[in-house]
């Protein structure tokens, strides 16, 4: 059985205006003719469009990870560890889909992992996890000890894994970051994930100006 870890109030918010319909007003065609496309399950309006905090850990396949590297492409943000016997295997396969399905589009944007098990996510124990699910270049995941982790998951509204790993217990989220570094989109990892709708929303992301 898995047990997700309790959302934080502010991503609450998210998953009760997802499920609120929007109601059609005078002149709303027009309006929303000229929006760009929604990504993901979207975000309220405290943290739309702000700056996605910055990252800046070890990256276990060598070197660093620095989210501000990005600048210019979008790039997903998820939280994982190599443990899980569940959620994080398929996260994991839900976003190499989605990097298959974007073809050469996929050179133009990047996933960022960051580990929720700072003992066990060892530089050789995430190598591992990376070729066992074939998971490409462009998917980067970010290691390091729980001072330099705990920052990351609390600006990310993120609950770490606790207890033995045998049952995933943090918080199971794919974040959207546009290529100017702002948030622009979710979609909640507890259930599966079409990988065509994380391609979609990479794809419209990288070719928002």
């Amino acid at each position: 059985m898995v047990v997700f870890a309790r959302i934080p109030r502010l991503l609450t918010l998210v998953f009760v205006s997802i499920a609120v319909p929007a109601t059609a007003c005078g002149g709303g065609a027009a309006r929303s003719a000229s929006r760009p496309p929604a990504v993901g399950d979207g975000l309220p309006s405290g943290l739309a469009g702000r700056p996605a905090p910055p990252i800046h850990l070890a990256d276990a396949r060598g070197g660093t990870l620095d989210t501000r590297a990005f600048a210019g492409r979008p790039y997903a943000v998820t939280f994982l560890y190599t443990r899980c016997p569940d959620v994080c295997p398929l996260i994991g396969e839900e976003l190499r889909g989605a990097l298959e399905r974007l073809g050469a589009q996929a050179r133009r944007v990047a996933v960022v992992a960051v580990s929720v098990d700072p003992r066990q996510d060892t530089a050789a124990a995430v190598q591992a996890w990376l070729r066992r699910h074939r998971e490409p270049a462009s998917f980067h995941y970010a290691i390091g000890h729980e001072r330099e982790l705990r920052p990351v998951w609390r600006s990310w509204f993120v609950s770490p894994q606790g207890g033995n790993g045998r049952v995933s217990g943090h918080s199971a989220i794919v974040w959207l970051v546009d290529k100017r570094g702002r948030l622009a989109g979710l979609r909640s990892a507890g259930a599966p994930i079409d990988p065509g709708l994380l391609a979609r929303d990479l794809s419209i992301l990288a070719g928002r100006s």
